[in-house]
């Protein structure tokens, strides 16, 4: 008799354990990824970062050539400024030497 009742409950443990497992795997079905949808998740995600990055580079590329266009107009108003006051300076001593 008592054998009969550790099959029993055996029986019925096995049953609640393979309910539990089909359970958990329905569960996590939907969950599984394979290494294809990865790959083409992970290119789709990269192609669009690089795509954005290449977007905001563009962007910096020209902000850095209108500040070098107008360092450049600056130096050359500096450049001309500097000669000018090369000139009176230099002129005079020029003339007291002379």
């Amino acid at each position: 008799m008592a054998s009969v009742l550790n099959e029993d409950y055996a029986e019925s443990q096995a049953d609640v354990q393979a309910e539990l497992m089909a359970e958990a795997f329905g569960f996590y079905a939907d969950n599984i990824v394979t290494r294809d949808y990865l790959d083409a998740t992970l290119r789709a995600a990269m192609t669009e970062l690089a795509a954005k990055l290449d977007a905001r580079l563009n962007q910096q590329d020209v902000k850095l050539a209108a500040i070098e266009a107008t360092m450049q107009g600056n130096f050359r108003v500096l450049s001309a400024l500097m000669g000018v006051t090369l000139l009176a300076v230099a002129v005079p001593a020029i003339q007291s030497v002379l």
